[in-house]
C-alpha cells in the first residue's frame, strides 16, 4: 500500500541532502514532490539533486489579470496561486493532485489535496501553515517496505516535523 511521508525544512541544503539520501535508497523524481514559495529555492534544489522535478505542467487557481500574469511568468516550473497561501511552486506527483485547484478554493484546497494523499487533516493544516511561513515541504511516495528508510533519512536532516519521524514510526 502506497503512503506519503512528509518532511518540512527551513533550509535548502537540508532538502538537498534529504533528496540525495532518498535517491541513494532508490527513490526517483516520480516518487518525490516538492512545495516551496521561492522560485530560487526550487531551482537550487532541482539543480543540486539532478532530479529534474521541474518538468511538470502549470495549473492553478489564478484569479484576475495580476494573478494570471504571475502564473504565466512562473509557467515553466509548476506555479500555483492558492488564495490564503499565496503563490507556490510545486513539482512531482503532488501536481496531479493539485491540478484540480479552482479559483476561490484557497488553502482548503491544499489541505484537501494533502488529506486525499493520506495525510491526516491535522497534519495537513500544519503543513499548509509551514508553507505560508515560507518553509519547504518534501513529500515522498513510498510503501511499507521502504518507509523506515525515509524516517531514518528525515530525522537527522533537521526536518521541522521530526516528531512525525520518531522511532515509533519505524
Amino acid at each position: 500500500m502506497e503512503k506519503k511521508v512528509v518532511g518540512v525544512f527551513h533550509n535548502v541544503d537540508e532538502v538537498i541532502r534529504s533528496i540525495n539520501s532518498l535517491k541513494d535508497q532508490g527513490y526517483t523524481s516520480d516518487d518525490i514532490s516538492l512545495i516551496t514559495k521561492e522560485k530560487k529555492e526550487f531551482r537550487d534544489i532541482s539543480e543540486e539533486t539532478d532530479t529534474k522535478i521541474e518538468k511538470a505542467a502549470v495549473t492553478g487557481a489564478a484569479t484576475g489579470g495580476f494573478m494570471g500574469a504571475i502564473a504565466g511568468l512562473l509557467a515553466g516550473i509548476g506555479a500555483l496561486a492558492i488564495p490564503g497561501v499565496g503563490p507556490i511552486i510545486a513539482a512531482g506527483p503532488i501536481l496531479a493532485t493539485l491540478g484540480g485547484a479552482t479559483a476561490g478554493a484557497g488553502a482548503g484546497r491544499l489541505v484537501g489535496a494533502l488529506v486525499g494523499m493520506g495525510i491526516s487533516e491535522h497534519e495537513a493544516n500544519e503543513y499548509v501553515n509551514y508553507i505560508k511561513q515560507g518553509d519547504i515541504l518534501l513529500l515522498v511516495d513510498t510503501d511499507a517496505d521502504r518507509e523506515k528508510g525515509i524516517h531514518v533519512t528525515l530525522r537527522p536532516k533537521n526536518a521541522l516535523n521530526s516528531s512525525y519521524h520518531n522511532s515509533s514510526s519505524t
